[in-house]
C-alpha cells in the first residue's frame, strides 16, 4: 500500500493542471445547471411562459416547485438506488424536463392542451431536482481543496447565462438558449462522472446517511425558502424586467462567495454562520418593500435575493465538502436538506399569488404579508438558535468512532536498508493500518508539520485535523509527534 506516496500526490493536487481542469469544467457545468434552475424560478416572466397570463404562469411554476419537493423526498427515500443509477437517471430526467421548451414552442403556433403544459412543468420540476442531486453527488466525489470556488464561480457564471437566455430575442432564440443550458450541464456532468475512479464511487455506496440538518434548522431553511418563493413570484408579477434584474443581482453574492472560498477555504461556513449573515438583510428587505415605489421594491428584492443566493451557494459548498470529508451519502444528505427549502418555496409562491393576483398588491395586505414573513423568518431562526452543535458533534463522532486496533502483519515487509523517506512512511502506515486520509496527515506530521499547517494545507477544519491525529496516535499506541517521527526514523534500521 503506497499510502504516503499517494499522500504526496494528493498534497500537490492544489497546483495540479488536471485538478484545475476538473474544477474549471465542474464550474462550467454547474453554472449551466444554476442558469437552468434560475430560468425555472423566474419562468413566469420569461419566454417559457410568455403565452400564459400572469396568474396561470404562477400556477404552473407552483406545480413545478411541488414536483421538485416531491422529487427530493423520493430521492431521500431511495438514495442508494439514485446514487447507483445517477448518470442514467440524470440523462432521462433532464431530457424529459426539456418538455417545457417544447411546450413553449408549440404555443407559438398552436393552442396546445393545458394538460400537456401541466405535464411539462411536472417533468421540469422532477428533472431539475434530479440534475441538482447528481451534481451534488459529483461534487462530493472530487478533492475538496477548491470545491467552494468551483461552486461559487459556477453560480456567478450561471447568473450571467440566465440573463443572456432571459433577454435574448426573438422568442425562438431565447428558447434555443434555454434548451442549451440543461443539455450543456448534462454533457459536462456525464464527462466528469466518467473520470471519477470506480473505487471512489464504490466506496461512496457505503457512506453513512446522517441528517444534513437538525429538525429546528430545517424549519429555518424552510422559512428562507418561503421568502425566496415570495420575492421571486412578486418580482415576476411586477414585470419581466423586475424579475430579470432581481435574478441577475445574485451575481454579487456569488462573486463574494467565490472570493471567500478562495481566500478562506478552511473556514467553517456552516448553516448557522450563513443564516446569521443573511437574516438581517432578509428582514430589512421584507419590511421596507411595501413602503416603497416599484423601483424601491426591486431594490429590496435585490437585497433579499442576494442574501438568499449567498445562503444557497454556501450550502452547496458546505454540504459537498462535508460529504467528501466525512464520507457521507451525497444523495441522502442533499435531498434531505433541499426538501424543506422547496416546500417553503411553494408556500411563498402561494402567498405571492394571493397577494398579487387575488388582492392586486393591496398596500395594507402587502404590509401585513411582508411583516408576517419577516416574523416567520425571525421566529424560525430563534427556534433554531443558530446552534449546529449537535450536527457538528455527530460529524466529528464519525471520525472518532472505534476503529480496528493496531495489529502486526503476518509477515514483515521486505527489508529496505536506508529506505527513502516516503517508503519508510508507507511501511509505518501499512503496519498500523492507517486510512488514506490518515496517511496524508501522517506524512505531514512525519515532516514536522503542526496541526495549523495541516489544516491550511489540506483545507479541512481544525477539529477534523485533531480528530485524525488522535486516531493516528491511538493506532500507533503513541502520544506525541516526536514518537511518530522516531517510528519513521526507526525504519532505516529494518
Amino acid at each position: 500500500m503506497q499510502v504516503a506516496g499517494s499522500s504526496t500526490a494528493k498534497i500537490q493536487e492544489g497546483t495540479s493542471p488536471a485538478l484545475l481542469s476538473t474544477y474549471v469544467l465542474a464550474g462550467i457545468g454547474f453554472g449551466c445547471m444554476i442558469a437552468w434552475d434560475l430560468i425555472g424560478i423566474f419562468s413566469p416572466a420569461l419566454s417559457l411562459l410568455s403565452y400564459e397570463s400572469a396568474s396561470q404562469s404562477i400556477i404552473l411554476r407552483a406545480v413545478s416547485v411541488a414536483a421538485i419537493a416531491i422529487a427530493y423526498a423520493v430521492c431521500k427515500l431511495q438514495a442508494d438506488w439514485v446514487f447507483e443509477h445517477r448518470t442514467r437517471l440524470a440523462v432521462v430526467a433532464t431530457v424529459l424536463s426539456l418538455t417545457v421548451v417544447l411546450n413553449a414552442v408549440l404555443h407559438q403556433f398552436v393552442d396546445a392542451p393545458d394538460t400537456f403544459a401541466l405535464l411539462a412543468w411536472v417533468l421540469f420540476g422532477i428533472g431539475d431536482g434530479v440534475l441538482c442531486i447528481v451534481w451534488c453527488a459529483y461534487l462530493s466525489l472530487i478533492p475538496t481543496r477548491r470545491t467552494g470556488v468551483a461552486v461559487a464561480g459556477g453560480a456567478a457564471m450561471g447568473t450571467v447565462l440566465f440573463v443572456m437566455a432571459a433577454t435574448a430575442s426573438p422568442i425562438g432564440v431565447s428558447l434555443g438558449v434555454i434548451a442549451f443550458l440543461p443539455l450543456a450541464s448534462l454533457a459536462m456532468l456525464v464527462l466528469l462522472m466518467r473520470q471519477v475512479p470506480s473505487e471512489k464511487t464504490e466506496a461512496a455506496k457505503t457512506y453513512q446517511k446522517i441528517p444534513a440538518l437538525s429538525v429546528r434548522a430545517s424549519l429555518s431553511v424552510g422559512a428562507h425558502g418561503t421568502v425566496y418563493g415570495f420575492i421571486s413570484a412578486c418580482m415576476c408579477l411586477i414585470s419581466p424586467e423586475a424579475a430579470i434584474i432581481v435574478g441577475a443581482s445574485g451575481i454579487a453574492s456569488c462573486l463574494g462567495a467565490a472570493i471567500l472560498s478562495y481566500r478562506a477555504p478552511k473556514t467553517d461556513w456552516d448553516n448557522s454562520v450563513v443564516q446569521r449573515l443573511s437574516l438581517p438583510v432578509i428582514v430589512i428587505g421584507l419590511l421596507l418593500m411595501p413602503l416603497l415605489d416599484t423601483t424601491g421594491q426591486i431594490v429590496c428584492g435585490c437585497l433579499v435575493n442576494n442574501a438568499l443566493a449567498f445562503t444557497a451557494v454556501m450550502t452547496w459548498s458546505t454540504v459537498s465538502v462535508e460529504n467528501a470529508e466525512f464520507h457521507l451519502h451525497p444523495v441522502a444528505r442533499y435531498a434531505a436538506r433541499q426538501a424543506p427549502l422547496w416546500v417553503g418555496f411553494l408556500a411563498g409562491t402561494i402567498v405571492a399569488f394571493v397577494l398579487g393576483v387575488v388582492l392586486s398588491f393591496d398596500q395594507r395586505a402587502e404590509s401585513l404579508a411582508t411583516a408576517l414573513l419577516a416574523g416567520i423568518v425571525v421566529v424560525a431562526f430563534s427556534i433554531y438558535g443558530a446552534n449546529d452543535t449537535a450536527t457538528k458533534a455527530q460529524l466529528e463522532g464519525l471520525l472518532a468512532e472505534d476503529s480496528p486496533q493496531p495489529h502486526e502483519p503476518e509477515s514483515a515487509p521486505p527489508a529496505l536498508p536506508q529506505a527513502h523517506f516516503h517508503q519508510r512512511c508507507d511501511r509505518v502506515c501499512d503496519r498500523h493500518d492507517l486510512s488514506p486520509r490518515e496517511a496524508e496527515i501522517f506524512f505531514l506530521l512525519a515532516k514536522g508539520r503542526n496541526a495549523k499547517f495541516i489544516q491550511e494545507e489540506l483545507c479541512i477544519s481544525s477539529s477534523t485535523v485533531k480528530t485524525h491525529i488522535y486516531r493516528i496516535y491511538r493506532k500507533m499506541n503513541i502520544n506525541s509527534q516526536q514518537l511518530l517521527i522516531d517510528a519513521v526514523d526507526a525504519e532505516t534500521k529494518r
